[in-house]
């Protein structure tokens, strides 16, 4: 995962969460301001109508009352009564005027909605609703009967809702009593408009209905008016309008948020990756080529790193050039011993010779001339042995210095290969089937001294084919070349001979280690020394079904990390492997 990713997912996440945390802090607020608002409305509307039904009960109490505490209508209207046995048919034409032009005056001089005189067995005698004289209610006959007169109520009776006050009066068998009602419709709406709110009566012995997502609902029982109860309805619909506004901005503040959060994270995912790449860059131009310090663009951060670096580089060098020096002081040492070693077995047989010449002169043997010719040559085998020896070490410590530069890897073995097939001695057998071939696969090109990487191929596929054709007529010797990785390539060369035995495996590549009876022991030396300063390194082991398998593994941009080539060979540890599947 890049800088530049992880920087806009952290700038991204932060964004979301803040905008997240913004917004429900903003929409819990919101609603609950509004939430107060429609409560505040609704109670303000329950607590003005309460006020003014009230106020209206008690008005209408107080002008209804008076009608049945005397006055000559009552009086004349119940006179009439006992006198006509309740039958006011029998009233002479005046007193029928009267009857029928006198309730609706009062009701009139009050300001009554309505206003009835009504007998106990709920005859209308008159009323301010023309329409309604002469027809029994029994409704108004049980209000006139009851005793709590002037207690206001709410009339249950189809059409507009009112509030009804009654009084009554009896003389002997008979009982008389006006009912007045006042409509409480329009104060309903005119309070209810005045807040938003719908206010609507309701029967106490109904179930009054609940507040719901789309509305509001507050139910208000009047105690001053017997058997009123007055439901506020409130829409929801502004509210939730009000919120899913609010959602939209807070998606959209979130939304531009995020972008700015996005474009944020690329300037400064740029600022601080680019830097960070060319820091890179410069690193691994120095891994692979020659060290320099790397310049640290950008912050402060980066420029430490990039002093760190150089110190870390300088540090490694210094270490280098010491353990140079160390390594090749104890490689004198060793190739000395060796150099020694190497000498000193010739040396015997040619002082052993040059006593026996002696010691026959010096008796004027008859043998002398005899054993003159097998001493002299005696020496001269082993005074050339000693010259070859001498040869090969200087040319093992004269080695020149890698010179890497682009090659092509496949090219130059193949060329190697068909060196080795055109001998003669390379074919098989007269049939003229080649004994070297190469397999490889598409490869870059490589960083390397391609003389010296030509040496290495030709050392080994010759002692592949020597030590081959030592056991078996059809030696072969198969190269393959291909990637290791994606920074190294792989060349595998091996032989269908006896391998190397298990005493020779761990002393293979050091100097003057050989088990061919003329073999001096440098050529695997001198390959491992070559494979060592390229940057790679080379292994033995065992193939499956018999024979020998050396593996080279080279960077393919070259040896990392010279300040310059060594002048002499620090040996490096040998290795082999046991056992592991062919190539």
């Amino acid at each position: 995962m890049s800088l530049a990713f992880r920087l806009a997912l952290a700038l991204v996440l932060v964004a979301l969460g803040a905008t997240a945390l913004w917004g429900f802090g903003v929409r819990k607020t919101s609603r609950e301001l509004l939430e107060a608002e429609f409560t505040n409305r609704i109670e303000a509307a329950t607590g003005e109508v309460r006020e003014a039904l009230v106020s209206e009960a008690t008005q209408l109490r107080d002008l209804t009352l008076p009608l049945c505490k005397g006055g000559a209508f009552f009086d004349k209207t119940l006179a009439d009564l006992e006198r006509t046995k309740g039958d006011l048919t029998q009233l002479d034409t005046g007193s029928q005027i009267t009857l029928r032009h006198h309730v609706p005056d009062e009701a009139a001089a009050r300001s009554l909605d309505e206003l009835s005189l009504v007998t106990k067995d709920g005859t209308i005698l008159s009323s301010s609703n023309r329409s309604l004289v002469g027809r029994k209610d029994a409704r108004l006959g049980e209000l006139v009967a009851k005793s709590n007169e002037g207690t206001p109520q709410l009339r249950r009776s189809e059409g507009d809702p009112a509030i009804e006050v009654w009084c009554s009066r009896s003389e002997r068998s008979y009982t008389l009593g006006f009912v007045g009602a006042r409509k409480i419709e329009a104060i309903l709406e005119r309070v209810g408009r005045a807040h938003g709110v719908t206010l609507t009566p309701i029967d106490p012995a109904k179930e009054a209905p609940v507040s719901t997502r789309e509305q509001s609902v507050q139910t208000m029982k009047l105690k001053e008016v017997e058997g009123l109860s007055v439901v506020a309805t409130m829409p929801r619909g502004r509210l939730l309008d009000a919120l899913d506004r609010l959602d939209r901005e807070i998606v959209a503040s979130g939304a531009v948020a995020v972008l700015a959060a996005l474009l944020l994270a690329v300037v400064l995912g740029r600022s601080l990756a680019k830097p960070l790449r060319e820091l890179a860059h410069e690193t691994r131009e120095v891994v692979s080529g020659e060290p320099r310090p790397v310049r640290g663009r950008g912050g402060r951060e980066i420029r430490e790193l990039a002093e760190s670096f150089n110190k870390t580089i300088d540090e490694l060098g210094r270490m280098k050039k010491r353990l140079a020096v160390t390594e090749r002081i104890a490689a004198r040492r060793e190739i000395a011993r060796q150099v020694a070693h190497e000498i000193k077995n010739p040396l015997a047989p040619i002082r052993a010779a040059v006593e026996t010449l002696r010691r026959l002169r010096a008796r004027d043997d008859e043998r002398f001339d005899e054993y003159f010719d097998e001493a002299t040559r005696t020496v001269l085998e082993e005074v050339h042995r000693i010259a070859n020896i001498v040869s090969e070490f200087t040319k093992f410590q004269r080695l020149p210095a890698p010179n890497p530069e682009p090659m092509d890897l496949v090219a130059a073995a193949r060329g190697v290969v068909s060196l080795q097939s055109a001998d003669p001695d390379r074919t098989d057998g007269g049939r003229g089937e080649p004994r070297v071939s190469l397999t490889a696969e598409e490869i870059p090109s490589v960083r390397a001294d391609r003389d010296q990487i030509v040496q290495v191929l030709t050392n080994l596929i010759q002692n592949g084919l020597e030590a081959a054709s030592a056991e078996r007529p059809d030696a072969r010797v198969n190269v393959t070349i291909g990637l290791s990785d994606d920074k190294h390539v792989r060349i595998v060369v091996r032989d269908n001979g006896p391998g190397v035995s298990e005493e020779m495996r761990e002393r293979l590549f050091e100097p003057y280690a050989t088990s061919k009876p003329t073999g001096t022991g440098l050529g695997l030396a001198i390959c491992q020394r070559i494979v060592f300063e390229h940057g790679g390194e080379i292994v033995y082991r065992p193939a499956t079904k018999g024979g020998a398998v050396f593996e080279i593994r080279l960077p393919i941009h070259g040896p990392s990390l010279l300040e310059k080539p060594l002048e002499t060979t620090a040996q490096p540890v040998s290795r082999h492997v046991d056992s592991s599947r062919d190539p």
